[in-house]
């Protein structure tokens, strides 16, 4: 008992009136200590994250020490962790349950998706974080967090809880840092990660080469959207050394065709190849443009929103003449 009255007295729970065998402390102080040491958590989890995440309520990591006992209910439930990738329909569910939690109430945001949407925030079914939905409380960075990463996002949330302080990221803007110049346009950075920047697709070799000079040497991936109005090709380029990313986009309106970047960065052969299977882009001066995936006599490119299911009849294989055909109005 006295470990513990010095543990509480040290945290500034409740002092000692000088000269007198007599304690004080306030009803919010209480309330606090008392809510840090019983955070009842609804997980969500979206992605990937959420296989760091079940591993630290395993029994190795032992988060009932902590006091968090999982809850399957919102009405149960005070802290809301959401680990991985937040998409619009997603979102309202979200927002349905964490407004069905009793106050106070907190959010911890478990890795780079749940934080900024990461690879996936201009993707039109994503969201680019989930405090664009509801408020953060706690960050915890990773791609994907560490249980140790978590815990220690979890110990912040309580010595938050502690103080009655607000946390000094919660709501706080993302603000660009700093610029780039390239082709004399100013790439904007925002934090790690270069932002949403669309360049004409007859660039696309000479910003690679630019972007390669300036020590961004790993081509993170190549991946394509396809919109009513056309396709969008996104591409992630990093920088290991500075551990920077830049991202920029290139909208197909038209023409689905565009230069191969295989050439430049060697990982580029076998992403385009899988643009070229689901979604029929072609990469000019590719050394092997071939199906990766689907088999080569395939009809048509399943990720097109054109593509129908119903005209396949699946499992369905074309005839060589059907297959002929179609290749012959490409």
């Amino acid at each position: 008992m006295g470990n513990v009255k010095k543990s509480l007295e040290e945290i500034g729970f409740f002092s000692k009136v000088p000269g007198a065998n007599l304690f004080i402390t306030n009803t919010s102080k209480l309330f606090n200590w008392a809510q840090k040491s019983s955070l009842w958590p609804l997980s969500f989890g979206l992605a990937c994250c959420a296989i760091e995440m079940m591993a630290t309520f395993s029994s190795r990591y032992d988060l009932d020490r902590l006091g968090m006992i999982t809850r399957a209910s919102p009405r149960q439930a005070d802290l809301m962790i959401i680990a991985g990738t937040v998409t619009v329909k997603m979102s309202e569910r979200i927002k349905t349950l964490y407004d069905q939690m009793a106050s106070p109430k907190w959010v911890i945001a478990a890795g780079s998706c749940a934080i900024s949407g990461d690879h996936y925030r201009h993707i039109y079914s994503v969201v680019p974080g989930v405090d664009w939905v509801i408020p953060v409380d706690v960050y915890v960075p990773g791609c994907p967090p560490t249980p140790e990463a978590f815990i220690e996002g979890i110990l912040e949330l309580q010595n938050i809880i502690t103080t009655g302080k607000t946390s000094p990221t919660k709501n706080v803007p993302k603000c660009i840092e700093n610029e780039i110049p390239i082709n004399n346009n100013k790439i904007k950075k925002q934090k790690n990660l270069i932002l949403n920047n669309f360049i004409e697709k007859d660039d696309i070799l000479d910003y690679a080469l630019q972007f390669k000079n300036k020590g961004f040497q790993y081509l993170k991936f190549i991946t394509a959207t396809d919109f009513e109005e056309g396709l969008i090709l996104t591409y992630v380029i990093s920088n290991n050394n500075l551990k920077e990313d830049v991202e920029f986009n290139i909208s197909l309106n038209k023409s689905f065709e565009i230069d191969s970047l295989s050439q430049i960065f060697t990982g580029a052969n076998w992403q385009e190849r899988e643009i070229y299977d689901l979604f029929g882009i072609n990469f000019v001066a590719h050394p092997n443009l071939k199906r990766i995936m689907m088999p080569e006599d395939w009809i048509g490119h399943p990720l097109r929103k054109e593509y129908s299911m119903d005209s396949h009849n699946l499992p369905y294989r074309p005839t060589r003449e059907e297959y002929e055909a179609w290749k012959t109005k490409l």
